[in-house]
């Protein structure tokens, strides 16, 4: 079936469902209904007001072109309805008739994006909004509304076709397919089969988009009446020229921008491959069409901000990021530009600006402060990116910020940011729109810059070779000269980096002192094991003064695993070591402005103090002394961000200590074979294997009922042959030189052990009796002494539902899915601890949450997690977490109030018990919760958080607890 009449009976069959199963004042459609000049394609009848006309066209037609529109609103007039509609399989636009209008603009119109709607949305909304319409109460459209749907449609319908003759040319023409792979590699994008096709679908998109950008852009400065240097008016871009001298026609228009106001970073065509991508008479049409629609389009009355959106707007978020184009909210992109830009006349440069959303915010910023002309802000601006189609988004973007007042001078720079330095010459041959003309400023030096905001590309370090040197050779001009101590020195740079690292030190050498620099970065670099080395960087060559996370809920996906990173160029180190820094976490939805009177807020550390955690429902900051965070380099720092605050305030506190201070630390027992060597009570019995033979043991954590498990709780048993095998051994007479597995054997038949040896010699000939582990034990069936793997303290390395430790009587031996606690003091005192409600909100930072959502320790997780000093509390503090447990064991539930009483006293923590036991469910329950339920659970979690303030003092038993905020 083909496309047009396969979407057209989707649309048809789904809309009579709908209307079937809902209320409606409409019938069921009626298909091809026969008019005086034709078939509507769908048309909505009702006893009760007016029919409505739907017109259904294929994806690669335009419902908004000229032709389309005229047939609907025939067939509407053949129909004496006031309402039709145009449709394709991404879009649908509304129109209401009138008899006076002489052209598309002067009828209403609505706007439906089928991208973003199911079809039941849509029908939903469709028909509320005609039944408003007809009743006279419906909000129509106006073209500041329209105008981007208008342009994604005509885009959304043209590029395919494009997309099939750059196929075919590519497969036809030598010299076309050597073009496109040229400007394949120019832009990193595939080249060869069948990664090619995909390049096709990008260039086909990339062109379509730069012709229809200029042809909209060039109206509307036409429509602005912008000067021109001959006084005379540009020409109209379409002007009823034919299809077969429209090409001409749009060469022409565009020249003549160029030389009567200039715009050549948007109007220069120097690719020579998109100059070689073919037309047809179909692409020719269509683009006739749109010239003349968007010809008739009040492009004259649209407002300043919106012309400055449009090209910011345009292209679809999931369409970005497939063209190659990081996304970043508006929001962010005036966070970012608005802390890094304190003056209007501050040089501003953004070294990977994509569409130049980052770069438009820095535009506004500077407009804000005010002194400034068009002109002047632009020269302030200097934009960097490797691609040149996002370049010229960024020239779009900026000139529409001010039509009236030509952009002539744009630096916006198609080149490899690692191939600049501030000393690089402002060559023109690589400014956007100009082609090695030399022009004012050309023989001056790119230069230091006051304010940068960027968001850089993260690409993974195994992706940078063979380039890897390429993007490091920079930081030898760090430090002294014959030392190289950031590239390969003492401080070096760890080259496990990421890409975006290199674009933070690079940009380093840009900044003039009091520079600064607000970007958007991964969060990789906190918990990274290559972080400490760009921490280090940092801290040598800034004063870090904010970085801020986001909870998912403020900015849906966008900024998931990053934070704004906001520091200032300081030579100082004094300066630097007096800095505080800021880790804030944005919960909710905030006004750009308050979020960064929250992020530059002075949060008076104390001075006997090195940190101080402030706590309000809708955020929450950490601040702690940089000379702290250069201290303890080493430390990863995402906890600030991304974990509670009690679990900072654990790892932060003199009292608290790791737990393999006061522990060792091992793993249960690996069998090899746990179908050999691990039974249950069915299997013992069935075979008769005889009990000296056997271990209680435990498999599972679902085996453990309690925080205590004896051998009379065993469901489990570990086959232990050691201590017969060394009897054997110790008996054999000198120069035995039978074989120890049949000695064993023979010796079990003669003692009357026939349960074990049928047992053994039965799984002799299991499928895991080969398992390459086992092989090493000699003899197969005898995994060694097992004294070593029993304990009085076990943790499962799996928690889900249950996050605790359990005690044993040093009578079971655990598999290998448990963590092994070998107190070196008290048990009973360190199990009291670790079952605290404080020790879960810890483990639930600290452990790793595998696929299924359950939490995850290694051996080295359990080493390094902090637990209260069992010697800094009281011989009362320490019965009371003793008997606490032990009424825990039994089943009495003050058993956890009387040890969180005690954890929350030792560290002066500002919280009652009720609310550490609510934060510890809430989290667990967080994790265990998929989708969109999560997020109350968060929001519950912020709340809880919200009014806990506490200073932290450095090398000090006690820490200050401020339970009152002032201010």
């Amino acid at each position: 079936m083909p496309a047009e009449f396969e979407f057209h009976a989707r649309l048809f069959s789904s809309f009579k469902d709908y209307i079937n199963e809902n209320e409606s004042d409409f019938n069921e459609p009626i298909g091809e209904e026969k008019t005086k000049t034709g078939f509507i394609d769908i048309y909505l009848p009702s006893n009760l007001r007016e029919g409505v006309v739907i017109e259904v066209k294929r994806g690669d037609i335009d419902p908004h072109s000229y032709e389309v529109v005229k047939q609907g609103h025939r067939y509407a007039r053949d129909k004496g309805v006031e309402l039709f509609a145009t449709a394709n399989e991404n879009d649908v636009f509304l129109f209401r008739r009138t008899e006076t209008a002489t052209s598309i603009t002067e009828l209403d119109r609505k706007h439906y994006d089928l991208r973003n709607l199911s079809l039941e949305q849509f029908f939903e909304q469709f028909l509320e909004d005609i039944k408003e319409l007809q009743e006279g109460r419906g909000r129509v459209f106006q073209f500041d509304d329209l105008i981007v749907s208008r342009l994604r449609s005509f885009h959304t319908s043209i590029y395919p076709t494009y997309q099939e003759l750059i196929e075919r040319e590519f497969n036809e023409n030598e010299h076309f397919e050597e073009q496109l792979v040229e400007w394949a590699r120019e832009n990193d994008y595939p080249f060869e089969y069948p990664g090619v096709e995909r390049t096709f679908k990008l260039a086909a998109q990339q062109y379509a988009y730069l012709l229809m950008n200029r042809v909209v852009f060039y109206e509307l400065v036409r429509e602005q009446d912008v000067d021109t240097e001959s006084g005379f008016p540009l020409n109209q871009i379409y002007g009823g020229v034919s299809v077969d001298k429209l090409d001409q026609h749009l060469e022409d228009c565009f020249q003549s921008i160029m030389e009567e106001i200039d715009y050549e970073a948007i109007f220069k065509n120097d690719s020579e491959f998109f100059k070689q991508i073919p037309e047809n008479d179909l692409t020719r049409t269509r683009l006739h069409s749109f010239t003349r629609s968007i010809e008739e389009e009040p492009l004259r009355d649209i407002s300043v901000d919106v012309a400055g959106q449009i090209y910011q707007e345009l292209i679809p978020v999931e369409e970005r990021k497939e063209l190659g184009q990081f996304y970043t909210p508006d929001e962010i992109g005036s966070i970012l530009s608005n802390w890094a830009i304190q003056s209007s006349n501050d040089r501003f440069l953004d070294p990977c600006s994509g569409s130049g959303s980052i770069t438009v915010e820095a535009y506004k910023r500077m407009e804000e402060l005010d002194g400034l002309s068009h002109e002047e802000i632009i020269r302030n601006i200097t934009a960097v990116d490797i691609n040149k189609f996002p370049l010229h988004l960024t020239a779009l973007n900026l000139a529409t910020r001010n039509i009236h007042q030509p952009t002539n001078e744009l630096f916006a720079y198609h080149a490899d940011f690692f191939d600049l330095d501030p000393d690089t010459m402002r060559f023109e041959s690589s400014r956007l729109g100009v082609r090695g003309e030399e022009a004012d400023g050309s023989n001056e030096p790119i230069g230091k810059f006051d304010a940068t905001a960027a968001n850089p590309p993260y690409v993974r370090q195994e992706y940078l070779y063979p380039n890897r040197d390429h993007f490091r050779e920079h930081l030898k001009e760090f430090g002294p000269s014959s030392k190289q101590v950031y590239y390969d020195g003492e401080k070096e740079i760890d080259g496990r980096s990421d890409l975006y690292c290199y674009f933070l030190t690079h940009i380093t050498s840009f900044l003039r002192e009091g520079g600064r620099l607000a970007w958007i970065i991964p969060t990789k670099w906190m918990v990274a094991d290559y972080g400490p080395s760009l921490q280090q960087f940092l801290f040598d060559h800034y004063k870090v003064e904010a970085v801020v996370g986001f909870r998912k809920r403020v900015f849906e996906s966008a900024l998931v695993d990053t934070v704004l990173l906001m520091i200032e160029r300081c030579e100082d180190p004094e300066e630097r070591k007096n800095t505080e820094t800021n880790f804030v976490r944005i919960n909710s939805p905030i006004d750009p402005d308050d979020a960064i009177r929250v992020i530059d807020r002075d949060y008076a550390i104390p001075d006997d103090s090195f940190m101080k955690i402030h706590s309000r429902p809708n955020y929450r900051t950490i601040s702690v002394d940089q000379s702290y965070l250069m201290e303890n380099v080493e430390e990863k720092l995402h906890h600030y961000i991304n974990a509670p605050a009690l679990y900072t305030a654990v790892l932060e506190h003199n009292n608290t200590i790791p737990l393999s201070d006061v522990a060792d630390i091992t793993r249960g027992k690996k069998t090899g074979a746990n179908p050999i060597f691990i039974l249950d009570e069915d299997e013992i019995r069935s075979r008769n294997i005889e009990d000296e033979f056997l271990r209680p043991a435990i498999k599972s954590v679902k085996e453990v009922d309690g925080f205590e498990h004896t051998p009379d709780d065993a469901t489990k048993w570990m086959l232990d042959m050691n201590n017969y095998v060394n009897d054997i051994m110790s008996t054999s007479g000198f120069g035995e030189t039978s074989d120890l597995e049949d000695r064993v054997l023979q010796s079990l038949r003669t003692d009357g052990y026939d349960g074990v040896l049928s047992y053994l010699q039965w799984a002799d000939n299991q499928s895991s009796r080969t398992n390459k582990s086992i092989q090493n034990y000699n003899p197969w069936f005898n995994m060694g002494s097992l004294e070593d793997k029993l304990t009085p303290i076990i943790c499962p390395q799996a928690m889900d539902t249950r996050l605790f430790f359990f005690k044993t009587n040093q009578d079971i031996v655990p598999s290998n899915r448990f963590l092994l606690v070998k107190p070196h003091g008290d048990a009973e005192l360190l199990l009291g601890l670790l079952n605290s409600s404080i020790t879960k909100i810890v483990i639930e930072s600290h452990g790793r949450v595998t696929g299924g959502g359950a939490i995850n320790l290694s051996g080295s997780d359990l080493r390094s997690l902090r637990v209260l000093n069992p010697n800094s509390l009281s011989d009362r503090q320490a019965s009371k977490v003793k008997n606490g447990f032990e009424k825990m064991t039994n089943g009495n539930g003050e058993g956890l109030n009387d040890i969180d009483e005690v954890f929350i006293n030792a560290l002066n923590l500002d919280v009652t018990t009720e609310e550490v036991q609510q934060m510890a469910e809430t989290i667990k329950q967080a994790r265990r919760t998929k989708g969109q339920e999560v997020e109350p659970l968060i929001q519950e979690l912020d709340e809880l958080e919200g009014q806990i303030e506490m200073a932290f003092q450095d090398n000090s038993p006690q820490q200050q607890g401020l339970s009152e905020f002032s201010g």
